[in-house]
Order: structure tokens, then C-alpha cells, then sequence
């Protein structure tokens, strides 16, 4: 293999890698996406809405960009109680394919908190 054809299947590996990637990307959570998560999992417990969210995250965790989405769709009501950075930041994550395990968890965690 001569060094263009070198460069261009490294270059060609560089940017696909990450396409067919068994790992998801919350296998090094990092703390402030943990804080957000246990945020929303507050702030939809406190609302006695935990269950139909860990409903709606099961169902949705195979489909992960279409859980995504579905935030971007609820921002208007989710404006209310975090900013767009959050939301945003809350949509990048449910596209991981261990966030909803932990995120449901979380949702749990807080209603058993609440005695519900």
C-alpha cells in the first residue's frame, strides 16, 4: 500500500470510527452530566411524573436518537424549569446508549425517595 492510500484510510478511519462503536457514550459520565440527569429526575419526581417517564425512557431507550428528539420536542415545557443549555445538553446525553439505564434509575431512586 503506497503512503496516499495509507493516509487516506487513516484519514478515512479517523472520521467513520466512531460510526459502528459498540460503546455508548456515557461509559465515562462525567459529574456534571450525572448532576443534570439527577436534576431532571428531581425536578420530574417533585411532579409526581417519574413513573410516566421511566415508562417513556424504557420504551424509547432502544430508539436513542428518537429519545433525543423527543426532548427537543418538550423544550417548550421543559423551558420552564431548565435553561437551553441544559435541555440541550440533557438531548445530547439520552442519545448514549447507557444513559436511559441510568437515567431510569435515577427516576427511581427519586420516587422511592418521595415514598410513592
Amino acid at each position: 500500500m503506497n503512503a496516499f492510500a495509507r493516509q487516506m484510510w487513516s484519514r478515512t478511519r479517523q472520521r467513520l470510527g466512531h460510526a459502528f462503536a459498540l460503546q455508548g457514550e456515557m461509559d465515562g459520565a462525567r459529574a456534571d452530566d450525572l448532576a443534570l440527569l439527577d436534576r431532571f429526575a428531581s425536578l420530574l419526581a417533585d411532579r409526581g411524573l417519574a413513573t410516566p417517564a421511566i415508562f417513556l425512557v424504557q420504551s424509547l431507550a432502544p430508539l436513542g436518537f428518537l429519545g433525543s428528539q423527543l426532548v427537543h420536542a418538550l423544550s417548550p415545557i421543559l423551558g420552564m424549569v431548565a435553561t437551553p443549555d441544559e435541555i440541550e445538553r440533557l438531548a445530547r446525553l439520552m442519545e448514549g446508549r447507557e444513559t436511559p439505564a441510568l437515567f431510569t434509575d435515577r427516576l427511581i431512586h427519586e420516587e422511592e425517595a418521595r415514598g410513592r
